[in-house]
């Protein structure tokens, strides 16, 4: 069984009383109410930090690929064909 632990949250009157009302009509005990709407928005917190995680990695990739391509772009003598370093090819050379 898992270790239980407890925490307090003091609530006001109204606030107390939809939560008795709302676990009465759903067949909960009001505490076991609150620790399940806590658990969800645990869970709900948890995967959004996730994805602003993955929007952070995503901008950083972008940003270093637009790097690249202005090095890889900048006017110099010599400089490298951009077509040899792309994977798609010029809409001429695929006919």
């Amino acid at each position: 069984m898992p270790q239980l632990h407890e925490i307090s949250v003091p609530l006001d009157e109204a606030l107390a009383q939809k939560l008795r009302t709302a676990a009465k009509e759903g067949g909960w005990t009001p505490e076991s109410l609150a620790a399940d709407c806590v658990a969800q928005h645990l869970e709900l917190a948890i995967r959004f930090l996730a994805l602003l995680e993955r929007f952070e990695q995503m901008d950083s990739n972008i940003a270093a690929i637009a790097s690249f391509v202005g090095q890889a772009s900048a006017a110099s003598e010599g400089a490298e064909d951009l077509w040899k370093i792309c994977r798609w090819r010029r809409e001429h050379e695929r006919r």
